[in-house]
Parts: structure tokens; sequence; C-alpha cells
């Protein structure tokens, strides 16, 4: 009975970790790392080594992955299948390893646990949706502790028992073939050779050479065993050392309790940004477990092999200093003995169950805090493929560009191919500022858009050339984070048409507002599609010298006086900071004011305010501190731009009546850069609210659907878009953005938000 109900618990529970691991497979974009994939795979073998030869990589993962996608297909769910597929197997292992954990016959709880909580982890989980070598890194790490386990176990039987057997066993192989496939996958793969070399010496030197495990002879068959491996290397292995050599750390050393912290952070929650608050009892947890099960495990001959396997990659991190994001993904390999031993905690008292259950619960509470922020998020990977929906929707191929600014990105890109035209700068490491500003000169016409990817810009173009360049010839609209990725969009002006102001605004009697400038085919209340930009112009004269360097807000104001688009630089980008000012000289200052997608149409005031960099402290202009512009017309979009792309700090995707909610941003009003900001009582909240029209819309559709926010003793009831947008004018499918503004009571601290019998509740205030 008890191994029966073991294979039905363990079939559940890879079930679980299947599911997990497929589910939203094809979410999130492809990234740069993984468009590399994409383009390895492509090539023949020999084309792969070489190519892999010039880069920080084996080909071994590349080959098995060529060979996967013939049958699977080399699209996002074809490639990152085989990761899903090797995460099962690794939980399997798990499983199989838990077992020398819990050598009493009957119910295999330990090892039962461990593959629980490995079927829900995290970090497991992402990068078993990730076309990268990761997850069989830790696959090869986990089959090659199996096989040691194993193998020692063989080594301690007695001559009656091992009589007959042949000098290579499924241990030995298992041992070699998990070797060699892990150095072919990884260069960091000897680390894990080296603490399973530890591990075999430490269980060889405590048996002692009166038993058949602690003869000589056994430990020249492991080293007979090592030596294969390495013979099986040797063709890559001059490869492998010059790549190694000439590698730029690249990381950063950190003191050692903040790299622990880290360490035991992504050990439990992967590289998800989306953590529970507070995070210290999370942390506690996952220090705590492992060291109970060192405690628990104590007199288990496999413990010594776990504690070097889950140290050896922790060392590796320390030693080298690569404590940085693009990194971190090396502890992976630790995950299975981290896991391994945190199962082992249960066992730390007797009875064993109530400890064994509340590892189960914690296990499930890790997922259920940072599962749902993953699953569904388009920007817990670079969201390429949402930012090509857009190019692919707005971009003109006749006019406009795509700027890429990192060589990695070229290959992820080509895979989803919008028709705009690619233009890669800087063209050289390192940059040559001349032909940069040559070839971005030559390659924007007047009416141009640019689609500029900035990506890894510190090894990409370290003096930031062509952004600077951008933000002096060009007007910046969109600036948005897509996970590691930002999407700027820049508009090149034709000629510009400016008025002198009269009079002219003077902030602080430091500076005046000489001119505005707009595009020569429209003025202030042309039409300005939401995504885009309104193209202004500001031209200043300094009326005094400035030891200040001050910033430029342009804002948007709807008829409640409440900000729907604002812009705060400084003056032409921050290439002509006020300190450098000279008096009577002209500063040219372009601005593109991005209007944020879902604004709703209509006319909308501008104005223009200055203030203090350091103390946001604005000069005063005339009675008040804010010039007015004129008015800005926002048009009707044609196409919605893709949900994905909202840089959304609070995502819900939920239905509301008649319509989707997607999400919001809070924060304490002129907070919106600082959100986490406490809030007080007394204190003024901005809410901004995500709808999304249904497509095709029902044929009940409203005319004009309210919602009402209610927060603490106060509440409002208003039209989806604030009034002068009523539902009946959406289209199908459209994106609609509400600014609210409600005053915090001390009451309640989560806002609740009501649209006919359907409510939502936010998340609370910061305090």
């Amino acid at each position: 009975m008890g191994k029966r109900l073991n294979l039905i618990l363990l079939a559940i529970i890879l079930f679980l970790a299947a599911w997990l691991r497929l589910f939203w497979l094809g979410g999130s974009s492809l990234w740069s790392d993984e468009g590399n994939t994409w383009a390895l795979i492509g090539r023949g073998f020999g084309q792969i080594a070489r190519d892999a030869a010039a880069d920080i990589h084996p080909p071994g993962y590349y080959w098995a992955l060529k060979v996967w996608t013939s049958f699977f297909g080399a699209t996002v769910i074809g490639m990152r299948s085989f990761s899903a597929a090797a995460g099962v197997i690794l939980v399997w292992i798990i499983y199989a390893l838990g077992r020398w954990l819990d050598q009493r016959k009957g119910l295999q709880a330990t090892a039962l646990l461990a593959a629980f909580m490995a079927a829900l982890n995290p970090f497991q989980i992402y990068y078993s949706q990730e076309a990268r070598m990761y997850m069989l890194l830790t696959l090869e790490s986990a089959g090659l502790f199996l096989a040691l386990f194993a193998l020692r176990e063989r080594q301690r039987a007695t001559p009656e028992q091992d009589r007959g057997r042949d000098w290579l066993n499924w241990p030995a192989a298992g041992f070699v073939l998990w070797g060699i496939a892990g150095l072919w996958t990884h260069y960091s793969f000897p680390v894990i050779l080296a603490a399973a070399g530890a591990a075999y010496l430490i269980d060889w030197a405590r048996d002692g050479r009166d038993t058949p495990g602690g003869r000589p002879a056994a430990f020249m068959y492991f080293v007979i065993l090592n030596a294969i491996v390495l013979v099986a290397y040797l063709p890559w292995l001059p490869t492998a050392m010059d790549r190694v050599l000439a590698w730029p750390k690249g990381g950063e050393s950190i003191p050692f309790l903040e790299g622990a912290m880290l360490t035991f952070q992504t050990l439990l929650f992967g590289p998800l940004t989306s953590l529970p608050e507070p995070l210290w009892p999370w942390l506690v947890w996952a220090v705590a477990l492992p060291l109970a099960g060192m405690a628990a495990l104590r007199r288990e001959r496999t413990m010594p092999g776990l504690a070097a396997w889950l140290l050896a990659p922790i060392g590796l991190m320390f030693g080298l200093g690569l404590f940085s994001d693009a990194f971190l993904k090396f502890l992976l390999v630790a995950s299975p003995a981290w896991v391994l031993l945190s199962a082992g905690a249960g066992r730390v008292a007797r009875p064993n169950w109530p400890w064994q259950t509340l590892l189960a619960l914690g296990a499930l509470a890790v997922a259920a805090v940072s599962l749902p922020s993953y699953y569904g998020n388009p920007t817990v990977r670079d969201n390429y493929a949402g930012v090509a929906r857009y190019v692919a929707a707005t971009g003109d191929p006749a006019r406009d560009i795509v700027l890429l600014d990192a060589p990695g990105q070229q290959e992820v890109w080509s895979y989803y191919a919008p028709p705009v035209p690619v233009l890669p700068l800087p063209a050289q490491r390192p940059p040559d500022r001349a032909a940069t500003e040559a070839a971005l000169a030559d390659a924007l016409a007047p009416g141009a858009r640019v689609f500029a990817l900035f990506w890894a810009e510190d090894e990409a173009d370290p003096e930031r050339m062509v952004e600077t360049w951008l933000d002096t010839h060009a007007f910046k609209g969109l600036d948005t984070w897509q996970g590691d990725m930002r999407l700027v969009i820049y508009d090149v002006p034709g000629e510009l048409q400016c008025t002198p102001l009269d009079p002219a605004p003077i902030f602080g009697q430091r500076m005046k507002l000489a001119e505005l400038c707009l595009p020569a085919a429209g003025e202030t209340g042309a039409g300005v599609t939401p995504g885009e930009a309104g193209l202004v112009g500001l031209r200043w004269q300094a009326l005094e010298p400035m030891d200040r360097r001050y910033k430029i807000s342009l804002q948007l104001l709807d008829d409640r006086g409440l900000v729907v688009a604002q812009q705060d630089t400084e003056p032409a980008g921050g290439a002509r900071p006020t300190v450098d000012w000279t008096p009577g000289e002209t500063i040219a200052d372009n601005h593109g004011l991005p209007i944020p997608p879902g604004t709703p149409p209509g006319a909308y005031r501008l104005i223009a305010a200055v203030y203090d960099a350091e103390t946001g402290e604005r000069l005063p202009v005339g009675e008040g501190d804010a010039a007015e512009l004129g008015t800005m017309t926002i048009v009707n979009p044609p196409t919605s731009p893709p949900a994905d792309l909202l840089n959304l700090a609070h995502r819900v995707d939920a239905p509301l009546g008649p319509v989707m909610f997607l999400g919001y941003d809070q924060h304490k009003l002129g907070y919106a850069h600082a959100p986490e900001t406490p809030v007080e009582p007394g204190d003024a909240v901005t809410f901004t609210l995500y709808w999304q029209a249904p497509d095709p819309l029902p044929p009940d559709w409203p005319d004009d659907l309210t919602f009402t926010l209610e927060l603490g003793g106060n509440s409002t009831t208003l039209p989806l878009a604030g009034g002068g947008f009523p539902t009946g004018e959406w289209t199908p499918g459209q994106l609609v953005r509400t600014v609210v503004r409600l005053p915090y009571d001390g009451g309640d601290r989560r806002a609740r938000l009501i649209v006919g019998e359907d409510a939502v509740r936010f998340k609370a205030l910061p305090r």
C-alpha cells in the first residue's frame, strides 16, 4: 500500500509541476538572449559550434534544442517546452534524491515533500519557461548527484551483494554522462563537479579502508570516472579556457549580509520583482529551512553532499563578485539542494507530520504570493513582442525606423519582424561618436518617428551618444520600461514655427520663456493621438547667471485640473543644464510631451513650470507657479496599442460590469515619481484607472457607464472616461485611461472601485 500511495502522490506532484511549467508558456515575450537561442538553432550543427565558440557558452544546449525543435518547432512554445520538460524531470530527480533522506519503508514523506516544494518553486518555474540552458544545467547537476549517491551506495555494498556485477554500472555510467553533458552545457559546471568530488571524498574518508566503500580501489574508480568526463571534454577545453579567461567580470561585490539576503531571496522567489512586504519573514524562512534540514539530517550520509552542492554555487557568487541581475541565475543549480535540505527540516522533531505539513503550506504560500504576479505580466521578461505589435500597428515603413542599441537585440527583433526598417547603433564597440552621429543624421528625415529600444546601455553605449543626440535633435515622447528594455519614441520635427510670447513669462526673475515653437503644419490646438507625443518647442533666455539646476515640467491638465500627461526634464533633454546658461543666450528646449495610451479625446490645458531639481520648489511666474501655453487637442486613435505596453503599478485584468478593468496606479498627489511615499490623513491621493472595451461591443453596450471610487469615508462617482468621452463613443477593444483624485480621511487605506454590481479592492496606501 505504501508503494502504491507513493506512486499516486508522485504522479499528482509531477502533474502539478508540468501544469505550472506549461501554463502561460508563450505568454511573455522572447528577450534578447532567447532571440540569440532562436538564431543559433536555425544554423547547422557545425556553425552552432563555431558561433558558440565566439560566445560565452558551449554548444551542447543549442545542439540539444535544435534536435528538440525539429519535432516541436522553433517557436516560443516549441523552444521553451524543452526547458519545461527539463523542469518536470528535475522534480522527479529531486524525489529520487529525497529517498536517500527517508530510508524507512512505507510513505516516502521527505522525498514527496521535496518534490512538492520543487514543483511550486518560483525560481525553478521561471527558468523552466525560458529558452536558455539554465534549467538543463540544473537538471544535469541533479542527475550528477543522483548518480553520485547511487555510486557510493553501490561501493558500500558487501562483496556478496556486489558479486557478478559489471564494472560499468548504471550509477557510474550516469555520473559520466551527466558530467559530460554538464560541461558541454555551461562553463560554470566544473563548480558542480568540484562539489561532487568534495562530497565523495568526505563520504569515502568516513567509511575507512576496512570497508568496501573506503578502499583505495573505490577512490581510484571515482578518479577514472572523472578522467573519462574530462577526456570527453578535451575537444572543447582550449576554447573554454580562452573564453573564460577573456570573460569580462560584469558583476559586483557586495557586503556579505546583503549578498546572503539576495541569495536566499533568489532561491525562494527567483528573479520575480513583485515580492511580498515585509520581506524579512520570508527571508528568515528561506535561511532557517536549510539550516534546520542540515541539523535534522546530520546523521544521513548524503547530507554533506547536499551541503556542498548548496554552498559551491553560492561560494562562486561571492568569490567572483557576481551579485547582479545578469548572474543571479547561476544560483539555480543550488536550488535542488536548497529544496532537499529544506524538506529535511520536516524531520527536525517528532512527530514529523506537523512539521512537514507546515513546510508544504509554506511552499503553497510562497507560490500564492509570487506566481500570480508572474503569470500574465508581459514585462516579466523584456517585452519585445508587445513593442513589435505596437510598431507594426503605428509605424510607417516608408518613414520611421526602429533603433537597436545592443547587438543581442537584433536576433530577437528578427523573430517578431515588424515591417519598419531597423538601424543598429552604435555600430561598433567602443562606439565611434562621429560615425554614430553621422549615421543618425543620415537616417532620420523630418517627420520620421524613431522607436528606440535601449538595452544594456552601460555596455553598448556607455557615453549615451545615441540618446543624447536624439534628445537634442528630436522630440522625446513615450518613455516606458518593458522589463529591462526601455522603449523611447522620438519624433523628428520638420520646420518649427516660433512665436514670441508677449508678455514673456518670467520665472523667479531668473529666466524667461521667450518663444513657443510648434511644428509648421500645426499649432497647440492640433490633434495628437494617444501613445504619440505633442511636439512643443520652448525657447528660454537666462536673465542672470544661475548656480542651480532647474527642471522644466510640461503638463497637460483636464477640466478638473488633474494632470493627464507630464514630462519633467532638464532643458534640451539634459544636454543644456541651467548652470551652463549665459544671460542673453537663447536656449532651444524641445519637448515631445508623451500622451499616455488611453487618454480620452478632448481639449486640454497646456502649462509649463520650472522647479529646483534638488528641492522640487517651483519658481514663481506671475501670480502663480506655472505659465499657460494654450490648449492641446487629443484625438481618438485609429487603433489602441497592446494592453501589455501599459506600465501599470497594479495589474488586475478583471471584468467589472461590461468592461475589463486592466489595473491602476495610486500615489500621494504630486508624488507620481515616488509612489511609495506615505499617505497621511488630509493628503490627496491620485488614482489612474485603466479600462478596456470588449471586442466586439455587446448589443447592450451602455451609452455612458459610470464607476464609484471609495476611499475611507470619501467617494466619487464619475463616467468611466471622466465625462468628456462617454462609453457610447468607445470603439471595440479601446483602451481608456481615467485620472481621479480623492482626499484621504484616515479611514480604510484600501480604496474600493465599483462598476454596477461588481467591485474590486485596491492595495493599501503606503504608510
